[in-house]
């Protein structure tokens, strides 16, 4: 047995009053002359007995009254035989799972309603003065706080389904990480979930052994799906004019093939095309769609199908911002590089100009090439890493005849490898990563018979602990032409120049993409789209003002709020903090943000208790509370608290009570 407010025993000591006020009224008697008192005497004898044991007896059921009423303020439990049962105030953290799977229906309602109701029982097994943290997959801010019984009812009812799908073993690890603070309480921990396979990590559970976690499972049911999991396009930059081809996969979460399932894509609210498609039990396939590209600006788009019960996840939406023109601009030294001109010179996509001088003015150019120049002033280093850092690209081209040390200043200011030795010896190309970016569509097929270019002399590069990805690789080990990231921009860096007499790249095949590609792709080029309730920050394109005046975010069924916008380097990132819960297309000033909702709710598979109970069974901290007759409460109850004991000492002050009144009665 132990106490839930043992600091109401100190009233113990009110027991005295009785004893006190029984010694106070002690009868006094007077004497009275009668002739003949021997009958009298045997009546007094027998009657004082009986007053005497009456009196004790009203002494006794008054004492005991005070005693059951200072025990019931002290709220005695009573556990079973071995437990161990703690006594003081309790701390309480409640994970209530409000998933998109959660939203299914049951026998009882949805199972977003049977976990409310299951915190509520569990909130009953504790006493008015515990406190609760109450959690969400929302993982708001506001959670971190405690609650009592009554504020904990009030938030209760504000949960409603979200699009968030975070991982069970981070929720708990932030329960954990809150009931830290509060080691000097008896601390515990409730999960109350459907436990989707897909979401819960079993094995990557934390385990902290002065925390005892209680799972809670809602058996859901495992549904048949048909979803969009997910779609790509084969190229990573868009411009007028082009056809784009998307792949998208569907999946089939049930137990029978389905055949013909309509695929639809729409583009600004039309249908531009559509497919077929059987998908197998259990399986999954993929399906290419295409469509054009007819103007510049940002093109939204969404791709459907029609599925029941579970429709979240029949669309996805995305977003494409489509370029007008490429501008390249050449800066050189002693003449333009003719093999660049020819190439872009009969194509309407990209409008190629050059000069000896840089311009004042970068922001317009999408690619800098910097060819066989002599020198750059510290002005223009500056300018261009300035310009890359913001997303212009930059393609470097060496010369054999002058020094590189303006060109390596350029290089050392963007972290990118410098230029170290010339070489003045023949080698080929040997190895061609054709996976890279640069090259995305470019090889449906290669064999060992492929042509490889020729180099007559190239530079070393020196050694670098920056990221530098090498494209072309020369048969002694030496790089041809790498990419190197800086910030949103990019360096493609030759360690040959790009003229006959030192390399045959010029007059391959090969010359055409590589060098085009720079061009078309050449610009930071945002994702197309973006997960609701990821906690990954999203990069803009576009710059905003977030001074005075910052801008508002936009979206379905009017949603409207003023984002968190943060300036990291020479990049802007939103941070949504959990808002938006409709997938769709938002709006930001000009800027196009497609937002679509998770697929891991997609899965409707289940961890049954049986394998849950396998898991807790190896995992002391961990125990599970299976469905029962009983209420939630009661099995807590039995299992925590013990049985509580202070309604029988009421009734037992009660009945002291009416013992007394009787007694007085009695003797009167």
């Amino acid at each position: 047995m132990y106490f839930s407010h043992p600091l109401f025993l100190w009233a113990l000591p009110a027991i005295l009053i009785p004893l006190i006020i029984h010694l106070i009224n002690i009868r006094r008697y007077r004497k009275i002359y009668f002739s003949n008192t021997d009958t009298l005497k045997e009546i007094y004898i027998e009657q004082r007995q009986h007053r005497r044991i009456n009196h004790w007896l009203i002494l006794l059921a008054r004492t005991l009254a005070i005693l059951f009423l200072v025990l019931a303020f002290a709220q005695p439990k009573l556990g079973k035989r071995g437990q161990d049962l703690q006594s003081g105030d309790n701390i309480v953290s409640i994970y209530i799972d409000n998933t998109l799977s959660m939203d299914q229906s049951s026998a009882e309602g949805s199972m977003l309603d049977m976990a409310r109701q299951k915190v509520r029982e569990i909130a009953e097994a504790y006493s008015v003065s515990d406190r609760f943290q109450l959690i969400t997959a929302d993982l708001l801010p506001s959670q971190s706080q405690l609650l009592s019984r009554d504020e904990l009812y009030e938030r209760l009812d504000q949960v409603e389904t979200t699009p968030a799908s975070p991982l069970m073993s981070g929720i708990i690890q932030r329960q954990l990480d809150f009931l830290k603070q509060y080691t000097h309480h008896n601390i515990s921990s409730y999960i109350i979930s459907d436990f989707q396979q897909s979401t819960t990590d079993l094995f990557s559970f934390p385990v902290d052994s002065n925390v005892h976690l209680t799972m809670v499972p809602l058996q859901g049911n495992s549904i048949d799906n048909i979803y969009i999991d997910t779609f790509m396009f084969d190229a990573p930059a868009f411009f007028v004019g082009g056809n784009v081809n998307v792949s998208v996969k569907l999946c089939n979460t049930g137990q029978h093939d389905v055949e013909k399932v309509p695929v639809k894509l729409l583009l600004e609210g039309h249908e531009r095309a559509i497919a077929s498609v059987d998908i197998p039990a259990n399986g999954s396939i993929e399906t290419t769609m295409r469509f054009a590209l007819d103007h510049a600006g940002y093109i939204d788009g969404l791709i459907a199908i029609e599925d029941y019960p579970i429709v979240f996840d029949d669309h996805r939406w995305f977003s494409i911002r489509v370029n007008d023109q490429k501008k390249v601009f050449e800066l050189y030294s002693s003449a333009r590089n003719e093999y660049i001109g020819k190439l872009f010179s009969s194509d309407s996509t990209i409008v190629h100009t050059s000069g000896q001088y840089l311009p004042s003015d970068l922001s317009n150019t999408d690619l800098l090439v910097l060819n066989e120049t002599k020198s750059l002033s510290s002005g223009e280093i500056e300018q261009i890493g300035q310009w890359i850092a913001e997303g212009g690209s930059l393609l470097a081209i060496p010369s054999p005849d002058h020094s590189p040390s303006s060109l390596n200043a350029l290089l050392a200011s963007a972290q990118a490898p410098q230029l170290n030795k010339w070489l003045a010896h023949s080698t080929r190309v040997n190895l061609i990563d054709d996976k890279a970016s640069l090259y995305e569509g470019v090889f449906s097929s290669r064999n060992e018979n492929d042509e490889m270019p020729t180099i007559k002399g190239h530079y070393t590069l020196s050694p670098s602990v920056h990221v530098a990805q090498p494209v072309m690789m020369l048969a002694d080990g030496s790089p041809l032409l790498t990419i190197n990231p800086h910030d949103k921009g990019i360096i493609y860096l030759f360690t040959t120049p790009l003229r006959a007499e030192h390399n045959s790249l010029v007059n391959q095949a090969l010359f055409v993409p590589t060098i085009y590609n720079m061009a078309l792709y050449s610009r930071f080029s945002a994702p197309i789209d973006h997960i609701i309730g990821s906690r990954n920050p999203i990069y803009l394109l576009e710059p905003h003002d977030i001074g005075h005046t910052p801008p508002e975010l936009h979206g379905p069924n009017g949603f409207q709020i003023i984002p968190d916008i943060r300036q990291v380097g020479t990049r802007q990132m939103l941070i949504l903090h959990g808002e938006p819960t409709d997938d769709g297309i938002y709006t930001l000033d000009n800027e196009h943000l497609a937002l679509n909702r998770s697929r891991l709710e997609s899965q409707m598979l289940f961890y049954t208790p049986d394998e849950l109970g396998k898991f807790t069974h190896d995992t002391p901290c961990y125990t599970i509370l299976r469905h029962t007759e009983k209420t939630l409460t009661e099995a807590l109850l039995e299992r925590n608290g013990g049985h509580s004991l202070w309604q029988l000492c009421l009734v037992l002050m009660l009945a002291m009570l009416a013992c007394e009144t009787i007694l007085i009665k009695m003797k009167r």
